[in-house]
């Protein structure tokens, strides 16, 4: 092997060991943001709750129909417990639950059902802001009085939703921005039980419309939420990102920079050790 092949890889090695794979990925790891959590107060009959993760408290004393702006929680498995607010962990919890956070994601828990059987409802959010000139709309089915499994339509409009029930959630629907008022029907009957008020939702936004309390007590009513709200809201996205948005790599050069820039430096050094090379045979 030559001796300018032997520096070449030489080189190339030491510039680009700095840059191995195992490294590129821990760094990545490092950059995502812890995961962002938000409680909904869905349990018509239930008092102000606290919600505590492994023991740690991260909301505290939302009311019937809140929502909470996004907190940072503790990320991995763990155990989610719903409080009396003011109870402290050890006082008796109306929810225990286990829990698995990741990192750079974000969660909706939904205190739902009545307080003697309230359970939580645990969602994936969507906070990346989408350019699509449309509103993206995800309905939930929290409400425990309305039918256990429910249609649900625009009034005056088509059926967005067919068989949705008690505790789910529809993905996110694609509708035009404007004004909308929803239907709650027994699943398979065009006889509206309930209906919302009306929701407004603008263009490339995303929004969790939560149908909560109950009919036979008054409190049944539709609860909306911004999931990535560019200012203002509930969903304000966090610089550091969040969830539905790619993960961050490594702060600088973008991967494929870091590699052309480790090649570089393979050629200043092996132009370098050439010149220093040619002077020496020279002399």
């Amino acid at each position: 092997m030559g001796k300018r092949v032997r520096y070449l890889i030489v080189a190339v090695i030491f510039a680009t060991g700095f840059y191995s794979p195992t490294v590129l990925v821990a760094a990545t790891r490092a950059a995502a943001p812890a995961p962002l959590l938000r409680i909904v107060h869905a349990s018509s009959d239930a008092p102000a709750i606290d919600a505590y993760i492994n023991g740690q408290k991260v909301v505290t004393a939302p009311q019937f129909a809140a929502v909470t702006p996004y907190t940072a929680a503790p990320s991995g498995a763990g155990s989610l417990q719903v409080i009396a607010a003011g109870a402290g962990p050890g006082g008796p919890a109306f929810v225990s639950s286990p829990i698995d956070l990741r990192d750079g994601g974000a969660y909706t828990i939904v205190a739902a059902d009545r307080l003697k059987s309230m359970a939580p409802v645990i969602l994936d959010d969507t906070l990346g802001v989408m350019d699509d000139g449309q509103a993206h709309v995800r309905l939930v089915h929290v409400s425990p009085d309305a039918p256990p499994v429910a249609d649900v339509a625009v009034v005056g409009g088509p059926i967005v939703a067919r068989n949705l029930p008690f505790k789910g959630a529809t993905g996110y629907l694609v509708v035009a921005p404007g004004i909308y008022a929803f239907e709650i029907r027994p699943a398979g009957t065009p006889q509206a039980i309930a209906t919302t008020p009306p929701i407004k939702v603008d263009a490339n936004r995303s929004y969790s419309a939560f149908v909560m309390g109950q009919l036979g007590d008054n409190t049944f009513r539709a609860v909306i939420a911004v999931d990535n709200a560019a200012s203002g809201g509930v969903g304000d996205t966090p610089a550091a990102g969040g969830g539905g948005m790619a993960p961050r790599g490594p702060i600088g050069i973008p991967l494929g920079g870091e590699l052309i820039a480790a090649g570089a430096i393979a050629l200043v050094l092996l132009r370098a050790r050439l010149r220093l090379s040619s002077r020496r045979t020279l002399h």
